[in-house]
């Protein structure tokens, strides 16, 4: 039972103290530590007695966002620390405080910090950062609303991402898709589901139905603020970031400031937020992935995860880079037909990741193959070109080669060591 008001406390008591603590430590294990550090940190423990355990909370706002979305937690936490039911009383701090008891900072013991093995650093392992917000983009026809619904697939459901990726943490998904009939949408989630040999119905993907939603509007946000908390969805899909505003995307004032609404949206819910996002069509093909996306480069800095679908001639591959991580690949993906006719296909990698590993591992003699067929020095762009991997790998293989004596650096290129002195 809640009470709705309380008396502002005299002092704080020693054993009541230490159930704030055990409180906190249950609370820690339930949210993602953004969440933890911006609903919960800020809370004053005010005291308990035989029947009422009383916190203080910085305003009105906030503490009908507490009781909208964590009472349920905190009545939880309570009944775990005292091992008893107690009445839980949330009240807002006086603002007149000179006359008050000084609050304490919040204190917990070492014992119940997070450790480092309890930190779970990916949603998606190797493909989405735990808690992330980020892009998926990529060119036209490039695979990226297949790829952001495979990701959606397999957060509700907790199967591997692609039967690759392993998720680290499941539930349920919110979707919004604003360029996607809504029968197409079922046909290409069904038959990614069916490829996780699951039916829909079985999938927990929940599907924004507004026929428009424009994120540089207050009503909005709002109305998004409040769907994604009353959900409370593990993962935020939002398809493509173009029909989410009518800002200029090349002006980074205006979209850092978009962007900032993402950034809090994630930082009060913990909800990991990927938006779809189109690269520029004629990128320079030497340039990273992130330096492709369309619009301001407030864009790539923003991110925390950034999936990147790129084709090249008739390939596609996928590759993943993060702020706080190694990145990936880039994998060759293909969309498969299905056996039957009738059904939609679906999206797989046409390599393991062990083969990635393995042609990581005989990069130095395929290197060595291509310049002993060459008739002129090779380039650095020409070698990833016909490697297909990314450029930073080719680099350091050529220097491993140089240094080895294999290779030499020319005036255009490089060239066997043994062509030169044969020559």
């Amino acid at each position: 039972m809640l009470a709705e008001q309380a008396k502002d406390p005299d002092e704080h008591d020693t054993a009541a103290g230490r159930l704030w603590e055990r409180m906190l430590a249950v609370v820690s294990k339930k949210v993602g530590r953004h969440c933890l550090d911006t609903w919960f940190r800020p809370i004053v423990f005010a005291g308990c007695d035989d029947k009422i355990c009383t916190l203080i909370v910085p305003n009105d706002v906030f503490r009908q966002g507490l009781l909208d979305n964590y009472v349920d937690l905190l009545q939880e936490a309570l009944v775990d620390a005292a091992g008893r039911s107690l009445q839980l009383l949330v009240s807002v701090k006086p603002e007149d405080a000179s006359t008050a008891a000084p609050s304490l900072l919040p204190v917990v013991r070492a014992s119940a910090l997070e450790s480092a093995e309890e930190q779970k650093p990916w949603l998606i392992e190797r493909l989405w950062s735990a808690g992330a917000v980020g892009i998926v983009s990529g060119p036209p026809k490039a695979l990226k609303t297949w790829t952001a619904l495979e990701m959606a697939i397999s957060v509700a459901t907790g199967l591997p991402c692609l039967a690759t990726f392993p998720v680290h943490r499941s539930g349920p998904v919110l979707l919004y898709a604003a360029e996607e009939p809504m029968p197409a949408l079922h046909s290409r989630l069904h038959a990614l589901a069916r490829n996780h040999a699951l039916d829909l119905d079985q999938v927990d993907i929940r599907v924004i139905a507004a026929d428009s939603l424009r994120l540089d509007r207050g009503e909005d946000r709002e109305k998004l603020t409040a769907t994604v908390k009353f959900h409370r969805p593990v993962l935020l899909i939002l398809d493509p970031l173009i029909r989410l505003h009518g800002l200029d995307e090349n002006q980074s004032g205006p979209m850092a400031e978009l962007l900032g609404y993402f950034r809090s949206l994630q930082r009060s819910t913990g909800t990991a937020i990927a938006i779809i996002h189109h690269s520029r069509k004629h990128a320079a093909s030497s340039a990273a992935p992130g330096q492709s996306l369309r619009g301001s480069s407030d864009l790539y800095a923003f991110v925390d995860s950034l999936v990147s679908l790129e084709r090249r001639r008739d390939q596609i591959t996928l590759s993943a880079e993060h702020r706080s991580a190694p990145g990936l690949g880039p994998l060759p993906l293909e969309l498969v037909s299905a056996a039957d006719p009738n059904q939609t296909p679906y999206l797989r990698l046409r390599t393991s990741l062990e083969d990635d590993a393995s042609k990581h591992t005989a990069l130095p003699d395929r290197i060595l193959e291509l310049l002993a067929a060459a008739a002129a020095p090779v380039t650095t762009d020409a070698l990833r070109s016909s490697l297909q991997i990314r450029k930073q790998r080719v680099v350091e293989a050529l220097r491993g080669l140089c240094t080895e004596g294999l290779i030499v650096r020319a005036e255009n290129g490089y060239v066997l060591s043994s062509l030169l002195q044969s020559g």
